[in-house]
């Protein structure tokens, strides 16, 4: 753009990219018939319409309450609700400029998915960031921003690039980028440059150039490790996958989860939308589909279908999920790992898949002689809880702690110092793998926190000792009240009903990322870390 445009005054721009397939500008439109429709002039290097919805005139909700305590009519009080999006098509691409609410008359599934967010990481500075959205990759997402005082590194927002995936960044252009500000949020771009109508094309040019970059690769390289799915159509192709393995209706990849951690020891059952009766102990995604006619197996119906959660003897549910947000589900095609879980969709780069399997692969399986988990019989693993109970009678001088707690120095609440604690210093925490990815991530995270404290609290090993001596006298002394030497214990994470060479390769990948990164922070604590499988008897 030429410097005498320097003077004009700064436009703030929203632009989002149409996929290369998409063959007309109005094909970009959810309803282009209900639009008002102006071309654009010609001789400007670009062609294309400005569409403009109806404005939408309406009171504010709350002139209705506020009415009631004034003696009269309030006048002349009303929202009013303007909807534009201009369409251009220069050169090969189409290229969608959105004012006011005009994001919501653009079809989805024509947007390149990834565009903004893509073409900002390429055009800023790596030390010049305002702002980052992120979200975290626990039992369930969770959203945060961050925002700083100055421009600043990636590193000052307190990222963890293994379970943090960045969905939205703002921050200074580089010298080279033409913008004066720049911002992206997965498909869409915003900048702010001094430019007219006419720039219009030249802006098209240099967003789809940031866009074509890989320089990102340099600072950000972690982006693409886990990315959120959000193209509608991939989506369709990833549920039709889902949806093909529930129609199989023997063996199936796909199975069910709580979405969120819960207490099992409170759980009476579950129950599904058309049978509340027998509670299940388990969820199981046979049980579901038995519930299920072949006609009705949609995803439309699986998404409005219920899980019923009872706890505590209540006889009505306590809560309840979409039976589609407890789908837990993992697609591989070719290179491309996909990932359903809590109702979301990641991808998975396949480098960064191995390198999570290489981490896991280097701990060493454990050689605890625990007993195998019991098929009860109907037919179910016995419950996490019977199964330590009866671990700490086989295992010689063992200590139970399953739900025994203690509480880390600042902590608002205790924690389980393991479920049992070996006269050999080995901490086994155990969870069952019906729990997916949830729970695992729970008793991963409970470890690590865990095992912290053990080594740096005081606090928590003066309570700890007085757990173990209320168990047996003496058994105190396998905790110093002085900081322990971490060599002399080793943490031992037993998954209970695990399959494969190694207990760590059939987790689902979630659980597999989070086993990587409590291992890798254990052993930093000079601990020693191994996993053991217990299969069925």
């Amino acid at each position: 753009m030429a410097r005498t445009r320097n003077l004009l005054p700064l436009q703030r721009l929203h632009i989002r990219l149409i996929k290369p397939e998409v063959p007309r500008v109005d094909s970009a439109l959810e309803d282009p018939r209900s639009l008002r429709s102006y071309e654009v002039r010609t001789g400007l290097g670009f062609s294309g319409r400005l569409y403009v919805a109806p404005p939408n005139q309406s009171p504010p909700p709350w002139l209705e309450f506020v009415q009631t305590g004034v003696r009269d009519p309030v006048q002349e009080l009303t929202n009013r609700t303007n909807a534009a999006v201009l369409v251009i098509r220069r050169g090969r691409r189409i290229f969608a400029f959105t004012f006011g609410h005009g994001r919501h008359l653009l079809r989805p599934s024509v947007l390149v998915p990834d565009f903004g967010f893509k073409a900002a990481l390429n055009g800023l500075r790596h030390d010049s960031l305002r702002s980052v959205d992120s979200f975290t990759l626990e039992e369930q997402p969770v959203h945060r921003r961050a925002q700083a005082s100055r421009a600043s590194s990636i590193e000052t927002f307190g990222l963890d690039v293994a379970r943090d995936i960045v969905r939205a960044v703002t921050g200074t252009p580089r010298a080279d980028v033409s913008f004066r500000a720049l911002a992206g949020a997965e498909s869409s771009l915003s900048i702010a440059a001094p430019v007219d109508f006419s720039a219009l094309g030249s802006v098209c040019d240099e967003a789809l150039r940031l866009y074509g970059q890989r320089s990102y690769r340099e600072f950000f390289p972690w982006v693409d490790n886990i990315r959120p799915v959000r193209d509608p159509s991939r989506i369709d192709e990833l549920e039709a996958e889902v949806l093909e393995d529930l129609r199989q209706r023997d063996e199936h990849e796909v199975y069910l989860s709580p979405p969120e951690p819960i207490d099992w020891a409170r759980i009476d059952g579950f129950g599904y939308t058309r049978r509340r009766e027998p509670l299940e102990p388990d969820l199981d995604i046979d049980d579901y589909l038995s519930t299920v006619d072949d006609a009705d197996l949609t995803i439309a119906q699986v998404k409005s279908d219920r899980v019923f959660v009872y706890m505590d003897g209540e006889p009505s549910p306590t809560g309840s999920w979409s039976t589609y947000k407890c789908l837990v589900f993992e697609h591989t095609d070719g290179d491309r790992r996909s990932v359903l879980v809590a109702g979301s969709w990641f991808e998975v780069n396949q480098g960064f898949v191995r390198d999570v399997l290489r981490i896991i692969r280097g701990f060493p399986i454990a050689v605890v002689d625990l007993p195998r988990i019991q098929r009860l019989p109907n037919g179910r693993l016995e419950a996490e809880d019977a199964y330590n109970t009866r671990a700490a009678g086989h295992l010689p001088n063992t200590a139970l702690l399953d739900r025994r707690l203690a509480r880390p120095r600042g902590a608002s609440s205790g924690i389980e110092p393991c479920d049992l604690f070996t006269a050999q210093k080995e901490l086994i925490h155990v969870k069952h793998r019906k729990g997916g990815s949830s729970a695992l991530s729970h008793l991963f995270a409970q470890a690590r926190v865990a095992s912290e404290a053990l080594l740096g609290d005081e606090q928590f090993r003066q309570q700890v000792r007085r757990l173990l001596r209320a168990i047996r006298p003496g058994w105190e002394n396998r905790v110093p009240i002085d900081r322990p030497n971490p060599a002399d214990y080793s943490i031992v994470f037993a998954i209970l009903a695990a399959t494969g060479q190694h207990p760590g390769e059939r987790l689902p990948f979630f659980s597999q990322l989070n086993l990587a990164r409590t291992g890798q922070a254990l052993q930093t604590l000079g601990l020693t870390v191994a996993v053991q499988a217990v299969p069925p008897a």
